[in-house]
């Protein structure tokens, strides 16, 4: 299980994917869209979804870029999901519920 840690209203670190087939070769995104979404862990309800900037098309590279509100706004676990669209296809991935994003905490308010 994999899982993508970040800290409440961050910005930084980008999450980057590669979409691929089952096979190992890269999905060409050309005229496509890729999109992140997180869901419940506990009744798979949706939380959030955004729209990925894709970094390489013909590599399948796409890479989510944080705001802070509303995407990281909310603590806890979530499952995650990248999903790809191009020329009257699409693919979810991962195929599974392998991966995860986890939004901890941020102390600041403590200082301020």
């Amino acid at each position: 299980m994999q899982t993508f840690k970040i800290k409440k209203g961050d910005t930084l670190p980008v999450f980057s994917v590669t979409m691929q087939y089952a096979n190992g070769s890269a999905i060409n995104l050309t005229s496509g869209s890729v999109f992140l979404h997180l869901g419940s862990l506990s009744n798979y309800a949706p939380y959030f979804s955004g729209a990925c900037n894709i970094t390489s098309a013909s590599g399948g590279q796409a890479e989510y870029r944080w705001t802070g509100s509303p995407d990281t706004f909310i603590t806890g676990t979530f499952w995650a999901e990248f999903k790809a669209s191009w020329t009257g296809s699409s693919l979810t991935l991962p195929s599974d519920h392998s991966l995860r994003v986890q939004i901890f905490e941020d102390y600041e308010w403590l200082y301020n």
